[in-house]
């Protein structure tokens, strides 16, 4: 055993690990101490290992906490572990937790609590949307338990003692410690989780080990955290309460910023340059590792058919979706976004050529496919309720009909039966958004892999599943992006999904929060890390 090496992206010896808040010296800190956050929609669920999105990731990186925790740029930090060693050739990693531990109800937390989670997470009966992420990460067995061919049990980690786990790998994976800030990897408390099933994580039963503790939801409206009383860093986690608020349309979000009804909210498109201009110090626009796209249902007619995809995919005039209809957004051409570590996106030249020479082509291959003036395209557009979603839909849904001639009606639902319905095959083009989970190509080309779970529109191509699988065991990054590279070219030729554009982070944030993270491209926000200034 050694020593982290380079190799894993992360060296405990480097730097000083951070923990919670980092106050400057003679800062005034407001006796309130509460902080208040524009969720956009209701979570679909807090359990960790059946988390999906964003939206209730964020509450979760504050009820729970996993062995690592990303700081404000970043980087790793430890966190339930307090440090861990990787083997020479890199196949086993010894955690060693911290000592005492405790969930929020009191009890011992201990090495099996983070057993028993990430078996939980790849078992077929939990139908966890994140099932195949310990496969990704290549943790021995995984794949093999997700595709029901072994028992949970054979999963590649176990607890040595109470705080020692260790985790066997199949080959070495450059970025699996970062991505166990992920809440899939978060330990869940065994006991309370057999009593009281899908039941679990309503505030009268949760238990958790994060700085906070859910105390009220009132579903549609909001979520209420404490700190909590149990979590080893306590003394050095300075907010007392976050509320995390429902308010899915931009415009709302921003009115109650406005009227003092919260200290962090996104942005209208419309009111950034207002913005700039009125309360310049308020708004902040981070990069991040976020691509949005639309997914086609490639069982369903037309989608069953290449030439259709194509002709929709290549006659989105994403420079005037990124820039005129929602501002400060960038064309998006891969699904990785550039700034994605070791990516080099390749050159797609179709997408290079002007506009009137690709819709020249697209009614090609829509002539091809049967489709004229005679016989136009008719589909479904589908996409959740906000505001932002609906200005792409329509704008999507105008160019084709301009362009193409094509007929779309547009659907939107609530965001959990839109989950829900998404997930069950029932729509024919679909809005999605995905976020990177760690800093490595593979977690968002692997969303179209046939055997992932969110890969909804059930694309199935065997040249671009070998292209990752080749790619999972190429140790050069240099080499390694050659055939991320080949794969996004194969999404061009094929097109599931159409990327259009890369979302970054555009936020206003009350001057009297301390603390926030301005450099973490995967917008993970802990509530440990904040204060309120008096003001």
């Amino acid at each position: 055993m050694k020593k982290l090496s380079p190799l894993w992206l992360v060296s405990l010896i480097s730097v000083a690990p951070l923990y919670a808040a980092q106050i400057p010296a003679g800062t005034s800190l407001d006796p309130q101490q509460i902080f208040r956050y524009n969720n956009h929609a209701e979570p679909a669920t807090l359990d960790p290992q059946k988390i999906e999105e964003n939206t209730a990731a964020q509450i979760a990186l504050d009820l729970f906490e996993g062995l690592v925790w990303l700081d404000g740029n970043g980087k790793v930090q430890p966190a339930q572990a307090e440090s861990w060693k990787v083997s020479a050739d890199g196949k086993q990693i010894d955690f060693t937790l911290r000592k005492n531990l405790r969930w929020s109800d009191g009890s011992a937390l201990t090495a099996d609590d983070f057993v028993f989670a990430w078996q939980r997470a790849v078992d077929p009966a939990t139908a966890s949307p994140f099932a195949n992420y310990f496969a990704a990460g290549h943790v021995v067995n995984a794949a093999q338990i997700v595709n029901g061919k072994m028992k949970p049990q054979m999963l590649g980690v176990q607890a040595l003692d109470a705080r020692t786990l260790r985790v066997q790998l199949e080959q070495p994976t450059p970025w699996f410690i970062s991505m166990l800030a992920w809440p899939t990897t978060f330990p869940v408390p065994h006991a309370v989780v057999t009593q009281w099933g899908e039941r679990w994580t309503q505030p009268e039963h949760i238990v958790s080990n994060g700085a906070f503790v859910l105390v009220k939801r009132i579903v549609n409206e909001k979520i209420v955290a404490k700190q909590n009383p149990q979590y080893w860093n306590r003394s050095e986690t300075v907010l007392k309460q976050v509320e995390y608020l429902v308010v899915d349309n931009a415009v709302s979000g921003y009115n109650r910023y406005r009227a003092g009804d919260l200290d962090l909210t996104w942005v209208p498109a419309e009111q950034i340059k207002h913005i700039q201009q009125t309360m310049p110090n308020e708004l902040h626009i981070i990069p991040r590792l976020n691509t949005e796209y639309y997914n086609f249902n490639t069982t369903r007619a037309p989608f069953d058919d290449v030439r259709v995809r194509r002709a929709l995919y290549l006659t989105v005039d994403r420079d005037l979706i990124a820039h005129k209809v929602l501002g400060q957004r960038e064309p998006a051409s891969t699904l990785t976004p550039p700034q994605v570590a070791d990516f080099k996106s390749p050159v797609l030249d179709e997408l290079n050529e002007p506009l009137a020479q690709r819709v020249v082509l697209a009614k090609g291959l829509l002539h091809q496919a049967g489709y004229d003036e005679q016989h136009p395209l008719k589909f479904e557009l589908f996409y959740n309720k906000y505001d932002l979603h609906e200005k792409t839909a329509i704008a999507l849904s105008s160019q084709w009909k301009k362009l193409l001639g094509a007929q779309v009606t547009l659907r939107n639902m609530e965001w959990k039966t839109y989950l829900d319905t998404r997930r069950a095959g029932d729509f024919m083009l679909s809005r999605q958004s995905w976020d990177a989970t760690y800093n490595e190509p593979s977690t968002f080309l692997n969303t179209l892999q046939s055997t992932s779970v969110e890969n909804v529109g059930h694309w199935n191509d065997a040249e671009y599943d070998r292209l990752l699988k080749q790619a999972e065991s190429v140790s050069d990054p240099v080499m390694r992006n050659v055939l991320y590279s080949q794969a996004e070219v194969r999404i061009n030729q094929q097109a599931p999904i159409i990327p259009v554009y890369y979302q970054p982070l555009i936020k206003l944030l009350k001057p009297y929060v301390g603390g926030f993270p301005t450099h973490n491209p995967q917008d993970y926000v802990y509530s440990k890390e904040l204060y309120i200034i008096a003001h």
